[in-house]
C-alpha cells in the first residue's frame, strides 16, 4: 500500500511510552504532502526510497516510524487557492521506537534529523522524549539550587564573567584579571571560549594560578568564586583536563558542548571523579538553529539537550543584546532550562552578548530571578575599571531582587550611576557595532 497502515496511525493508537515523539515544519513543492512525510518515516527508520526483501511488514509495525499527524499551514479542506503553484506548509509528527535507539542522544539525532537533515526545508522544532529516555541521563550535578549553595547567592541573579582579552593573556596576567574580579565579589569567572590550551597559557599553568588566588580570596573575603578554565578538547584530553582541575582545587569547568557534542559533556558531567560544576558555551550554536527552514530549534540546542547532559549554568544569546534572538525564543529556553522535567535539577540559564546593568529588570521580568548575567563589557569597559564593574552589576542584581528600581539603586552606588549613566537604563540596542 502507498499508505502503509504500518507506518499512518492516529496519535492514541501509540503507546507514547515507548516512542520518541518528533515535531518537524517543512516547506516545499509538492503533490501528496501524506507521502512525502511517509518516506521520511520510512528513510529514518526501516526502509529507503524502493522496498527492500527484509523489511517486512512485520519489521515496519515493530521499527518503522509512524506518522501521527500532518497539520498543513493554513489548513486547507476543499482546496489550496493560496498555494497553487506556491511551496506548501506544513508541521507534522513522527513517532520513532525507542527501541531502536535507547538512551543515547547521537542516535536519537541520526535517527530523527540524520538524512533528511539534507532534504529541503525542513526543521526540528521539538522533540517529547518516553520516560524510558530520559532515566538514561543524570542532568546537572549541582544546578541552580547547588550552585546558589556553593558561591552564597540565596536569591539574586548569578554575575559570571570572563577572561579578556580572549586569546593572547599570559597565565600571570590571567591571574591578575581572576584576582580582582574575585576580590570584587564575583559569582563566577570563567575563561572566553577562545581562550585555549595553548603553549603560551596552557591550561594547567593557569588552573595553577587561579586555585591559589581562590583559596586566598577566600581566607579574605568567605566568598567561594568558582573559576572555570576553558577545557574544550578531544574527549580523552578533556576528561584528563577536568581530573587535573579538580585535583588542584579548581571549582568550576567549561566546555564549548556544541563543538565537543553534548555527549562529552554528558561524560564529564556524570564522572564522580570529575564532580564539579559545568558551565555550557554556545559557540557553534547558529549553525545548528538559525535557519528558519532547518536544523534544530535553538530551546532544544541551547535548552533541553544542554540540561539532558549536564550544564550546570547555559551561556546563550539575550534578545536584548548584540546578538540576534527572538523574545520568546530566549525565553523559551529559559524555561527548558528552569522548568519540571523528569526529575532533573535545574539549569541556570544565562543570557549573554550585550548584556549589561540596566537591562537585568528587563531579564528579571522574563525569567524571574534564576538567571546568570554573563559581562563582558559591561564588566571591563566600565568607567571606572573592572571591580567597579562586578560591583555596579550586583548592585543592579540585589536591588532587582529586592523590587528597587536601579535609579533608586544608584543614588548611594558611584559604580552602578556610572554604569547607568553610560549605557542607560532597559533596552539600548543602537550601542552594538553588530546592530549598526
Amino acid at each position: 500500500m502507498k499508505y502503509d497502515p504500518n507506518i499512518f496511525k492516529m496519535p492514541e493508537s501509540i503507546e507514547k511510552d515507548q516512542y520518541i515523539v518528533c515535531t518537524y515544519f517543512c516547506q516545499g513543492y509538492t503533490s501528496d504532502l501524506l507521502n512525502k512525510v511517509g518516506s521520511m518515516a520510512i528513510e529514518q527508520t526501516t526502509g529507503t526510497w524502493a522496498p527492500v526483501p527484509l523489511e517486512t511488514p512485520e519489521v515496519r509495525r515493530r521499527h518503522g516510524g509512524k506518522v501521527i499527524a500532518v497539520h498543513e499551514i493554513p489548513c486547507y479542506e476543499f482546496e489550496m487557492p493560496e498555494a497553487k503553484g506556491q511551496e506548501r506548509m506544513a508541521v507534522f509528527q513522527i513517532a520513532f521506537p525507542f527501541e531502536n535507539m535507547g538512551a543515547n542522544l547521537p542516535q536519537v539525532l541520526t535517527s530523527v534529523i540524520g538524512n533528511i537533515s539534507m532534504a529541503g526545508k525542513l526543521k526540528l522544532i521539538d522533540i517529547d522524549f518516553p520516560k524510558a529516555f530520559t532515566d538514561g541521563f543524570q542532568g546537572p550535578r549541582f544546578g541552580v539550587e547547588g550552585l546558589r549553595e556553593i558561591t552564597g547567592v540565596p536569591k539574586r541573579p548569578f554575575i559570571v564573567s570572563m577572561i579578556k582579552p580572549c586569546t593572547g593573556a599570559t597565565p600571570e596576567n590571567a591571574g591578575k584579571l581572576i584576582r580582582e574580579l574575585a576580590m570584587a565579589g564575583i559569582d563566577w569567572i570563567k575563561d572566553d571560549e577562545l581562550f585555549s590550551d595553548t603553549d603560551y597559557c596552557t591550561v594547567k599553568a593557569r588552573v595553577k594560578i587561579a586555585a591559589e588566588i581562590l583559596k586566598d580570596v577566600y581566607e579574605k573575603t568567605g566568598k567561594r568564586v568558582i573559576y572555570s578554565p576553558n577545557i574544550t578538547d578531544r574527549p580523552d584530553r578533556m576528561l584528563d583536563k577536568a581530573k587535573m582541575c579538580r585535583e588542584m582545587g579548581i571549582p568550576g569547568l567549561m566546555i564549548n558542548a556544541l563543538t565537543v557534542g553534548w555527549p562529552a559533556m554528558q561524560m564529564i558531567a556524570e564522572n564522580d571523579e570529575v564532580d564539579l560544576p559545568i558551565l555550557a558555551h554556545p559557540a557553534f550554536a547558529g549553525a545548528m538553529y538559525e535557519s528558519h527552514y532547518s536544523g534544530i530549534s535553538s530551546h532544544l540546542v541551547l535548552g533541553k539537550f544542554m540540561r539532558m547532559s549536564g550544564a550546570d549554568l547555559v551561556i546563550y544569546p539575550c534578545a536584548y543584546g548584540k546578538v540576534d534572538i527572538q523574545r520568546e525564543r530566549y525565553i523559551r529556553i529559559a524555561q527548558s532550562l528552569l522548568t519540571d522535567f523528569r526529575g532533573m535539577k535545574r539549569t541556570f540559564p544565562g543570557p549573554a552578548a550585550g548584556v549589561y546593568q540596566g537591562l537585568i529588570p528587563n531579564v528579571a521580568d522574563d525569567l524571574g530571578m534564576d538567571f546568570s548575567i554573563s559581562a563582558g563589557a559591561a564588566m571591563h569597559a566600565h568607567p571606572m575599571g573592572a571591580a567597579a564593574g562586578v560591583e555596579s552589576l550586583i548592585k543592579a542584581a540585589e536591588a532587582t531582587a529586592e523590587g528597587i528600581s536601579l535609579e533608586e539603586a544608584a543614588k548611594d552606588c558611584e559604580s552602578l550611576k556610572a554604569a547607568l549613566d553610560l549605557w542607560g537604563i532597559g533596552v539600548h540596542q543602537d550601542l552594538f557595532d553588530l546592530k549598526k
